[in-house]
């Protein structure tokens, strides 16, 4: 079952990279990781009541600009109510209000997937949906 509580979640992949050597300066040069966690806590504060209870982000800094937004819901029926590109603007604004710059967002994506969906198509792994 998923948990609306951000401080109870699971880790997400980046969370559980041990990150040595090179890897490790580059990863913290690139100020938009630290801003990722603070952006989870607020998309899923700001987005509960239309059913998102997770937020998972695909991402590659540095060295892919561009990353995704996912906005979990527990139902089909929750997801299929966000629609296409799933509340794209106050993701956005979210974003923003972290520390994300506008340029950093230019080619940002939301995309919703529901618990049933992965339970159903991916044996209930987040990390294969997410691949």
């Amino acid at each position: 079952m998923l948990n609306a509580d951000p401080t109870t979640r699971r880790l997400a992949v980046w969370d559980y990279v041990r990150v040595e050597g090179p890897r490790n300066d580059v990863r913290r040069e690139d100020n938009r990781w630290p801003l990722v966690p603070l952006a989870r806590q607020l998309l899923v504060s700001n987005l509960a009541p239309d059913g998102v209870v997770r937020i998972e982000f695909t991402a590659a800094f540095p060295h892919i600009d561009g990353f995704g937004v996912w906005l979990g819901t527990t139902t089909d029926e929750e997801r299929e109510a966000l629609g296409d590109n799933p509340r794209y603007g106050d993701v956005r604004q979210a974003l923003i209000d972290c520390g994300f710059t506008a340029e950093q967002l230019t080619d940002l994506v939301t995309t919703a997937p529901s618990h049933e969906t992965v339970d159903r198509d991916y044996e209930g792994s987040w990390f294969y949906a997410l691949r």
